[in-house]
């Protein structure tokens, strides 16, 4: 099989005179979860070596989807082309671009992807595409890339994300969330801080959220009179724990063929969420000792092997210089890193006090129209279907201290 990739991928990109450096599989978690594998190529130029530790210019990197059996990138470092004989197209116009996709993945325009922006940079033109379905957009969207020179050589595609046409049939529910959108736009009207050169900004506006679909947020109480538990923090370097983790998941075919699923993709089990929570709980309890019942952990998730999970303030406004970011190892019940806000930020914006003067209601009455509801298809990662909902979004503001509009 990966015999077959190479000499395909020689052929139909002009590599026939590079010399094939490295090609491995590496078990990898989808944009919704599912176990994948990928097949990674990387050529040089015909006698080129690495020069200090970097691939030399023209070095050309490939992979491939197994499990579905396409193309998903191609790229050549650096810009610099040394293929005698690549692929043309028949220009650089959107509609061969766009004809070009469709025979290399299959997916078809307006109807699984849409140009979503187009760009000119020196001698390449760019042109970037997002995921689409029944036109609408998806979460987690899919995204297309591809970047041609003035003579139509493509020197850059890239593939990546959610095309749910690549996947098999996915259930789609299509009614929709049975919520007062009213209530659901007085809920997401908030008062937030926007840093700036001399402070901050007060601002209200509307936080990006799914009709039916708003994150479980989890607010940490603890009692000042409990002991404080020990919290193991690990001596690893975090940079050197992903390398490793990388490494862990470049397989062989025979073990491609066992379909061992990648760990990202395995549940977060209770007693894993539980310890996390009391471990922030902990954390906190240390370092923002009098400030019970003032923190929400949100996005907790399986990423590189590690649990990862945002701690915030209730309050929006003191999100500005503070929210901690946390890297927990489960299975040694320790701590790789602890990402500080305050301690990176505090000490680099001053924070003059603003008394707020517009109320979130005279705020929601200014904000009013310019508020929408886009159509969504979201994945729901636990029935592991798509469910009909809409986006709320706008894209202007309220000052908090004067009621002037600012736009995004």
């Amino acid at each position: 099989m990966i015999q077959k990739w190479i000499a395909e991928i020689e052929k139909g990109w002009g590599l026939e005179h590079f010399d094939l450096k490295n090609a491995s599989i590496k078990r990898e978690a989808s944009a919704i979860k599912t176990t994948e594998y990928k097949l990674e190529m990387e050529w040089f130029p015909a006698g080129a070596e690495m020069e200090e530790e970097s691939n030399p210019p023209g070095t050309v990197c490939a992979e491939v989807n197994l499990t579905y059996g396409f193309l998903t990138s191609f790229i050549i470092v650096r810009g610099e082309d040394f293929r005698e004989s690549p692929p043309l197209l028949p220009s650089t116009n959107l509609e061969d671009v766009v004809a070009w996709i469709e025979s290399t993945t299959g997916l078809k325009c307006e109807i699984d992807f849409r140009l979503q922006m187009k760009d000119k940079d020196g001698d390449y033109k760019e042109y970037f595409f997002s995921s689409l379905l029944n036109e609408r957009k998806v979460s987690p969207g899919g995204y297309i890339e591809v970047k041609v020179n003035k003579q139509g050589y493509i020197v850059f595609y890239s593939l990546f994300g959610f095309f749910p046409r690549l996947y098999p049939e996915i259930t789609i529910e299509q009614d929709q969330p049975d919520l007062n959108l009213n209530k659901f736009k007085q809920k997401q009207v908030v008062l937030f801080g926007l840093p700036e050169e001399e402070g901050y900004q007060l601002l209200y506006g509307v936080e990006e959220a799914f009709v039916g679909g708003v994150k479980d947020q989890i607010v940490l109480h603890w009692n000042d009179d409990d002991p404080v538990k020990e919290i193991r923090f690990s001596d690893k370097i975090v940079g050197a724990m992903w390398e490793e983790f990388y490494n862990s998941q470049i397989i062989t075919e025979e073990e491609m063929s066992l379909h061992i699923p990648h760990p990202d993709c395995l549940p977060i089990r209770d007693d894993e969420k539980h310890e996390l929570l009391q471990v922030i709980s902990n954390y906190l309890k240390v370092h923002r000792p009098k400030e019970s019942g003032k923190w929400q952990v949100e996005n907790i998730e399986r990423k590189n092997g590690l649990l990862h999970a945002d701690a915030v303030p209730i309050n929006y406004v003191d999100r500005i210089l503070d929210k901690l970011k946390f890297l927990y190892d489960a299975d040694e019940h320790i701590v790789l890193h602890v990402m500080d806000k305050r301690e990176i930020f505090s000490k680099k914006i001053e924070m003059p006090s603003k008394d707020v003067k517009v109320t979130k209601e005279e705020a929601l009455a200014l904000l009013e129209k310019d508020i929408f509801f886009e159509p969504y298809y979201m994945y729901d990662f636990e029935k592991e279907i798509l469910k009909s909902t809409q986006m709320i979004d706008c894209h202007e503001f309220v000052n908090a201290v004067t009621g002037e509009k600012v736009q995004e």
